[in-house]
C-alpha cells in the first residue's frame, strides 16, 4: 500500500505479487493537514534504483474524486502512460488504485484490479504510516498497523519517525517551503523477507501534502531471487 509500504505513492512488483538548510522557521508552529480540493491532480517523477544500479523512470498521477464531511478524501492513483517495465527479471507497473485516506492523509484502504481481473482491496488498521497532524518540528511518532490484502495473510508495519526541520527544497514543479519528516518503516512479506525503509519525506509547510520522498530500502531474512528496489524518489512535477 502507498502510505503502508513506501508513504503517498505506490510501486508494484508484479513478479513478487534533501535541498537547502535547517530553519527556525517552523520553532513551534503547528502545521495543519489541509484536504486537497475535488478533481485536483498532482502528477509526480518516480525513480526506482535496483540492486544491479538500473534506473526505471515512472510517472505517477494522483486525482482527488470525492470529500468527506470529515476531511478525509478518495483519489485516482495511475500511471498516466502504463510505465510497465520489466528489469533482472521484476516488473514494475503502476496499477490504477482507488485509494482513500483520512484528514492527516493517513492510508485507510485502496482497491485495483489484480492481473486476473478480480477487485481486490487493502485496508490498514487503524491507518497507514505518517504523523497525525498537526505536527510540530521536534515532534516524534510511533505506530503499528495491520495491513490486511483480499485473501491474503495480514501484514504488520511498525513505524517510528521524527519532524526534522522545515527547509527549502527543489522539485520540478517550484521551490517549496516544506516540513522535513524522517522515519523508519519495518515489515515482513510472506514469504519471510523483512524489508526496512528509511524515509526521507517533505512536505509542504501549506497542505501537509508531499513534494518530495526519498526512500532506501535493506532487506533481510529469505533472500529476493529477482532483481529489487533499493532507492525509490519521488518529486512533484506539477499540480492543478
Amino acid at each position: 500500500m502507498k502510505s503502508m509500504r513506501r508513504g503517498s505513492i505506490a510501486l508494484l512488483i508484479a513478479c513478487a505479487a534533501g535541498c537547502g538548510g535547517g530553519s527556525d522557521a517552523g520553532s513551534g508552529t503547528k502545521f495543519s493537514f489541509v484536504t486537497p480540493q475535488v478533481n485536483s491532480q498532482r502528477v509526480f517523477a518516480y525513480t526506482i534504483t535496483d540492486n544491479s544500479h538500473n534506473t526505471i523512470n515512472q510517472t505517477l498521477r494522483n486525482t482527488v474524486t470525492t470529500i468527506n464531511a470529515d476531511g478525509s478524501y478518495v483519489y485516482l492513483h495511475e500511471a498516466p502512460s502504463g510505465n510497465s517495465v520489466t528489469v533482472n527479471g521484476t516488473t514494475y507497473s503502476t496499477p490504477t488504485e482507488t485509494v482513500n485516506d483520512n484528514n492527516s492523509g493517513q492510508e485507510l484502504s485502496y482497491s485495483y484490479l489484480n492481473s486476473g481481473g478480480i477487485a481486490v482491496t487493502c485496508t490498514a488498521t487503524p491507518h497507514g504510516a505518517g504523523p497525525s497532524y498537526p505536527i510540530t518540528v521536534g515532534q516524534n511518532w510511533t505506530q503499528n498497523f495491520v495491513a490486511s490484502c483480499g485473501t491474503a495473510a495480514p501484514v504488520s508495519y511498525t513505524q517510528t519517525g521524527s519532524v526534522v526541520d522545515v527547509e527549502s527544497v527543489v522539485v520540478p514543479a517550484g521551490t517549496f517551503s516544506a516540513v522535513k519528516l524522517q522515519s523508519t518503516e519495518t515489515w515482513t512479506d510472506s514469504n519471510g523477507t523483512t524489508r526496512t525503509e528509511a524515509i526521507t519525506n517533505w512536505r509542504d509547510v501549506t497542505t501537509g501534502l508531499s513534494v518530495k520522498r526519498i526512500t532506501n530500502i535493506e532487506y533481510s531474512g529469505t533472500p529476493l531471487v529477482n532483481g529489487y528496489p533499493v532507492t525509490t524518489t519521488t518529486a512533484l512535477e506539477s499540480q492543478t
